[in-house]
């Protein structure tokens, strides 16, 4: 009897403590979610309806707007910038016919949030989309070890400790928030046709935020981060390079489904077998023939030169002959097939004698992906991710024929933030009252109307990395990591020497600038960041949010 009771004890421990992990491993990491929990400002959302809905004065001249979004291209990686080891001709091209903007930045290093900010005008921290949208959270602690793992095999990354993220629920409002006006809803109000070809990347809510319910009539692209420039993995006449790394794996797997599927105002395109720059290209011109008669406001956001790297092979071969470096060869390719389909997009301008009627903007939403061992940014620091100069100051070029001068080399900071209130000016849209706008319109800086700096300040936040350049200064700072480095840029663009230590009383004043800055802005994002993808820059390390 005695050991049976024994044999019975040591069963119900075991018992007790495999339930027990079991209870553990499956809790939810969503206990916390309240805190994350998505709320829009009802005030603006409120305010906005009813800016949308009243009338206006359609009596002023309205040219057609054409804004072109590279994803992750460098600035020196555009053979206008003078430093670029791809020739851009068409993208050059457009510089000589506009303005170069030599201190363009993004609003963030990272491809959602800037974009926010592009369609907005506004700091995107001001609606809460301060990082990445998260395609998919860990539920519970099995997952959460589980990616935590696999993901940290590559050293590159760091998954974020103590994690308390949104439930599903929550996780579906994710996106550009329904309270921000879009530049496609404030066009659309001026009677503009309205359309977006290419990558969307702020939010798949088919009741919220896909491109369809922002203000644009027509869609064509993919609403996630990325997609295959090829129908398939494996494809005559397409040479792949693909890194062994946790993100680019996750992206191949990923090819044209789920996020990365492809869509037509929202309905699912099963076969699309063209080359995607190319099929971006072929929409747009379409696009441009169906509404050369009134006024219209097309947004090319293409993918490239983003992962998954899948290049055209007659390109290729050029490319690799004159580099030898396959990923290099591949990448190059890449860039050169956006460039030819911006060509074709202006020569239609051109053809229908549209030209003169017609803004249209280049810049990209960050620099180049340093981290993929192909681009380069070069002398520049940093990259994609990073609040380093080549993480953020980026190719930026405009042209109005008749209204900007030609070949303009433009030397003062200016950011992306400023393209909203620039062609809201420029289409004698009038902006709401409700809400703070951080762009301002350019027009007049680049005629030399004015010939003041159009911002004494700019400022960049994500998560525990902390930026603001002020004059020829830049301080940045990570209020976690406690690391603090202050560059003078004029005298040293590529940020190699350190200032902090000398100038204590520069550092304390663009802390205090910073500060205030930050006392306008939300007390927290909409939603978590998940990891940290790590840098070794000169020799030291960096984490920087993702």
């Amino acid at each position: 009897m005695l050991k049976k009771a024994i044999g019975y004890n040591k069963l119900s421990i075991i018992i007790c403590l495999v339930a027990g992990v079991l209870f553990v491993s499956c809790y939810p990491l969503s206990t916390g979610a309240i805190k994350w929990r998505i709320k829009w400002d009802k005030e603006l959302l409120s305010s906005k309806k009813e800016f949308l809905s009243g009338k206006v004065n359609n009596s002023a001249e309205q040219p057609n707007i054409i804004l072109i979004v590279a994803d992750d291209l460098g600035i020196n990686e555009v053979s206008a910038y003078g430093n670029s080891p791809v020739q851009t001709p068409n993208i050059d091209k457009l510089a000589k016919q506009g303005v170069r903007c030599t201190q363009g930045y993004s609003s963030s290093p990272v491809c959602a949030p800037s974009r926010c900010g592009i369609l907005t005008g506004r700091y995107q921290e001001r609606c809460g989309f301060e990082t990445q949208e998260i395609e998919f959270y860990p539920s519970n602690i099995i997952e959460y070890l589980t990616g935590k793992y696999f993901s940290e095999r590559d050293s590159a990354w760091v998954v974020a400790t103590r994690p308390r993220y949104p439930r599903e629920w929550e996780i579906a409002k994710q996106g550009i928030p329904p309270s921000e006006i879009t530049l496609a809803e404030l066009l659309k109000k001026y009677n503009y046709a309205t359309g977006i070809v290419g990558k969307w990347h702020l939010g798949m809510n088919e009741r919220l935020n896909i491109p369809n319910k922002r203000g644009f009539d027509y869609q064509y692209g993919c609403y996630g981060a990325f997609t295959l420039y090829a129908e398939k993995e494996e494809q005559p006449g397409i040479v792949n390079f693909k890194r062994q790394t946790f993100e680019s794996k996750y992206q191949w797997q990923m090819a044209r489904k789920d996020n990365a599927m492809i869509y037509e105002n929202n309905k699912k395109i099963r076969h699309e077998p063209k080359y995607f720059t190319d099929a971006i290209r072929d929409k747009s011109l379409q696009f441009i023939d169906q509404h050369k008669d009134h006024p219209f406001f097309l947004y090319i956001p293409f993918t490239a030169p983003h992962e998954p790297f899948q290049a055209k092979k007659e390109i290729y071969d050029k490319e690799f002959e004159r580099v030898g470096d396959e990923g290099k060869a591949v990448y190059y390719a890449i860039v050169r097939s956006m460039d030819d389909a911006i060509g074709t997009i202006l020569n239609k301008l051109d053809q229908l004698h549209l030209e003169d009627n017609t803004i249209v903007v280049f810049l990209s939403d960050n620099g180049a992906a340093t981290y993929t061992k192909v681009s380069e940014n070069l002398p520049l620091k940093g990259g994609k991710l990073t609040q380093f100069e080549g993480g953020i100051n980026i190719p930026f070029i405009l042209k109005w024929k008749n209204h900007i001068p030609p070949n303009t080399v433009y030397d003062q900071p200016v950011i992306a933030l400023d393209i909203f209130p620039t062609l809201a000016a420029a289409c004698s849209a009038f902006l709401p009252r409700d809400r703070v706008y951080d762009g301002l319109n350019l027009l007049p800086y680049f005629d030399k109307r004015k010939i003041d700096v159009p911002h004494e300040q700019l400022y960049w936040r994500d998560d525990h990395i902390h930026v603001i350049r002020k004059g020829d200064y830049k301080l940045i700072f990570s209020s976690r990591d406690n690391w603090l480095e202050l560059y003078n840029l004029k005298l040293d663009k590529n940020e190699r020497n350190d200032l902090s230590q000398l100038m204590p009383e520069k550092v304390l004043e663009l802390k205090y600038d910073l500060q205030q800055w930050e006392k306008t802005l939300p007390k927290k994002p909409l939603w978590p960041r998940i990891m940290d993808h790590r840098f070794i820059i000169d020799g030291k390390e960096y984490l920087f949010p993702v």
